[in-house]
Formats: C-alpha cells, sequence, structure tokens
C-alpha cells in the first residue's frame, strides 16, 4: 500500500510558515510521489494557488519544477522562487508568456513537457475564473486546455495527472451543509459558465484515468492566504471604501481553505495515485476542516486594520440585491460591460457552503497543515504589513481618518 511517510518540517518562506510532510520514496517505477527526486509540471504557475504549489514541491525535495503560465511572474514572484531555490536542491524552468505558457496553444504545451527528458507528475492549475470573460474564452481555456494538456501527458508518458477542480462543479445553487463528495452529483444546470467548463475540463481528466496514466481531481474551496490578490484584497478595499455591507441575515458559513492547506492537498492527490488506489479518477475536496462563520470572519479583518465595525450598518436585503444583479446584468448585455455584482456573487455570499473533507482524510491521507484560526492570523498580519499600507497610501482620506480615530484612542 502507498504512504505519505514519515514527516517532517519543510523550508518555507517567512510569509507562509509550513509544516509540509515529506512524502514516501516511489513505489513503482513511473509514478514517482510528489517529493524527493521527481520531475513535476505546474500550470497557472503564476498564479496565487499555483506559485506556493511550485515552492511546496521544491521544499519537500523536488529536482525539478516546469513553471507554465500565460501571464508573466511580477518581480515579487520571482524573488521568491530565487530564495526558495537558494534553499533548496530543486531547479525552475519556466514557460512564461503567451507563447511559451499558453495551455490552449498544443505548441507551447508539447514544448513545455519536452524541455525535460521525463515529467512525472502534472498538476494542472491554470484556469479562466471569474464571471468576467467572454463565454468561448472559458471554454478555450477550461476545456480545450486541459485536453491539450491530457494529450501531452498521454504523449510523454506522464504517469500522473493531478487536476486543481472547484467545488463550484457541484453547485446547483442551494445551501451546501457539511456534504461529502458523494453526496454532490453533477447537477443539471451550472450556476456559472466557470462552473460549468471546470465539470467538463474535470470528466475529461476523469476519463483519460487508465494505467500508464493515473488522475484524480483536488477542489480547494475559497483559498486565502498571504499573496492573494482576489479575495481578501477585493472585501477589504470595499471595507476600507465604506462601500462593504452584510448581504441578507449574515449568518452564512463557509468552508475556506489557506493556501498552504491547498498545495499540500495536491501533493497529498498525487501521492494518493497508485495502481488500485481508491483515488483513481476522483473528485475531493480540500479545506481548513471546520466551517466559519463568513461575515465574522471578513468584519474581523477590516476591524483589525481600522475599518468600520460591519454590523454597525444597514444589512442589504437579498430581494433587492438579486432585483439589483439582475438589472445589471441586463444592462451589462445591452452595452457590453461585465459589473461586479452578478447573480451569481449574489448567491455565492448569501448561502452555506461548507464541506466533509472526509473522504480526503480517508483516500488521501490528508490532514490541514494548518488550522484556520493559525492561517487566518498569519494572512491578515501579512496583509496589514504587504496590502494595507499601499491601500492606504492610493487613499488618503481613508488613511487620514483612520490616524484621526488612533489619536481620539491616544486621547
Amino acid at each position: 500500500m502507498f504512504g505519505l511517510g514519515k514527516k517532517k518540517k519543510s523550508k518555507t518562506p517567512p510569509s507562509t510558515p509550513s509544516a509540509a510532510a515529506a512524502p514516501a520514496k516511489e513505489t513503482r517505477p513511473g509514478f514517482k510521489t510528489a517529493g524527493e527526486g521527481c520531475t513535476a509540471l505546474v500550470t497557472g504557475s503564476t498564479g496565487f494557488c499555483g506559485a506556493r504549489l511550485v515552492e511546496m514541491l521544491l521544499e519537500r525535495g523536488a529536482s525539478t519544477v516546469i513553471c507554465m503560465d500565460v501571464a508573466e511572474p511580477p518581480q515579487s514572484l520571482k524573488d521568491r522562487y530565487t530564495k526558495v531555490q537558494s534553499e533548496t536542491k530543486g531547479r525552475l524552468i519556466f514557460k512564461h508568456g503567451t507563447k511559451s505558457g499558453d495551455i490552449s496553444s498544443v505548441e507551447a504545451v508539447e514544448a513545455a513537457f519536452s524541455s525535460v527528458d521525463q515529467v512525472d507528475i502534472v498538476f494542472h492549475v491554470a484556469a479562466l475564473v471569474g464571471p468576467f470573460h467572454p463565454k468561448e474564452m472559458y471554454y478555450k481555456v477550461n476545456v480545450d486546455g486541459t485536453q491539450n494538456i491530457i494529450d501531452a501527458c498521454k504523449k510523454f508518458g506522464v504517469g500522473k495527472l493531478v487536476n486543481s477542480s472547484s467545488p463550484s462543479t457541484r453547485f446547483s445553487g442551494g445551501d451546501v451543509k457539511g456534504l461529502r463528495e458523494d453526496q454532490m452529483p453533477y447537477p443539471e444546470k451550472y450556476v456559472a459558465i466557470y462552473a460549468e467548463t471546470k465539470a467538463t475540463a474535470e470528466r475529461a481528466v476523469h476519463e483519460a484515468c487508465c494505467p500508464q496514466l493515473l488522475s484524480i481531481s483536488v477542489a480547494p474551496h475559497q483559498a486565502y492566504g498571504p499573496h492573494d490578490s482576489l479575495f481578501l484584497p477585493s472585501l477589504m478595499q470595499a471595507s476600507g471604501d465604506g462601500k462593504l455591507r452584510i448581504f441578507g441575515k449574515g449568518d452564512i458559513k463557509i468552508s475556506v481553505c489557506y493556501v498552504d492547506n491547498y498545495a499540500h492537498g495536491m501533493l497529498c492527490g498525487a501521492d494518493a495515485l497508485y495502481p488500485n488506489s481508491p483515488a483513481l479518477a476522483k473528485y475531493y475536496v480540500v479545506t481548513d476542516g471546520e466551517p466559519q462563520d463568513f461575515w465574522e470572519i471578513i468584519n474581523q479583518v477590516g476591524m483589525t486594520y481600522g475599518f468600520r465595525d460591519l454590523t454597525t450598518k444597514m444589512h442589504l436585503p437579498v430581494w433587492l440585491l438579486y432585483a439589483v444583479a439582475y438589472v445589471l446584468d441586463f444592462v451589462g448585455m445591452l452595452i457590453g460591460r461585465k459589473f461586479r455584482l452578478t447573480p451569481f456573487t449574489v448567491r455565492m455570499l448569501t448561502i452555506h457552503r461548507y464541506f466533509s473533507i472526509d473522504n480526503a482524510r480517508k483516500d488521501l491521507k490528508y490532514e490541514p497543515l494548518f488550522g484556520f484560526e493559525e492561517a487566518w492570523k498569519i494572512t491578515i498580519e501579512w496583509f496589514r504589513v504587504n496590502w494595507l499600507p499601499k491601500y492606504l497610501e492610493s487613499n488618503p482620506k481613508v488613511a487620514m481618518k483612520l490616524a484621526a480615530q488612533a489619536e481620539e484612542k491616544e486621547d
């Protein structure tokens, strides 16, 4: 039976301390574990989750990681990569930009796969996310791009494919309260084009599973942590600007996933791929474990930074939010513009979305490296140091208000 092996701490950047477990040695030629000596390819390596996965692979002893992304890495990410390479024996090969990093290009994908003698494991993280893109682009990237990755895995003899999926592939629009993956079938109608195309891609990955190419899908729910540029920054900017309000009753619970727990879950998924594994061609949700009160934890961050307590503001009725969202949708179709408030975002911020991770614990031997309290504390502090000063610099009125509040407290 294939195991994860003895655990040890790995080297990690200061902003994201990790208790990453060292995987076991390979048990069969052609099916290496996500650790010592493996060669891995990570798509979406410039993104928030993909970048942390690249780092953790090197921390666990990967010899080579091919980083593939249509986006060029910013200098801050290059610095992170330089640091982790200096602390490990691994090397990075970069395939970035529209010519080298585009998964919708067969030529670019095959060039990335052929840049080394043999790729052992592919972690497919790249995807077009959010509700603001043309429909055809979702299919081009999420569906066609995934098929290109599958075809390349087969052509170049890759033994393992770990697909980064999304719980939204199982959303029907109603509450999800502590369900397991086997209790969440694909819906008849998807809540968004992103979810539909991710589900199509996920099915293709699972259908491709065979003795020569073992595959699995791992889905985090609401990833967060240092270096996130979407989830917390958008909410905190709205809070700082005074525009954020609690939607509905404000009593929803959701599962969240610290970025280190996500990366660990992906590596657990890779290590669970072996002949006759119960995890073959299956889908697993990974989170921090216990669900959280969404508006409570968001309000906690804002108040830590000195922003107004959301509970002192009027809640926005759900019926009103939907009415406005549908009007904006209609107007957007007429003028060719996408608005941030959509029926989808209203739904996601007014329903319960928390999941059981029992199956991941059983089949993948997954256990969160960090509990929520510790991970949330790390995240709040990182944004206080790295995000808040930039926000206040670009919003002098808010900065002056917070300074005045601080003076009042001192008096």
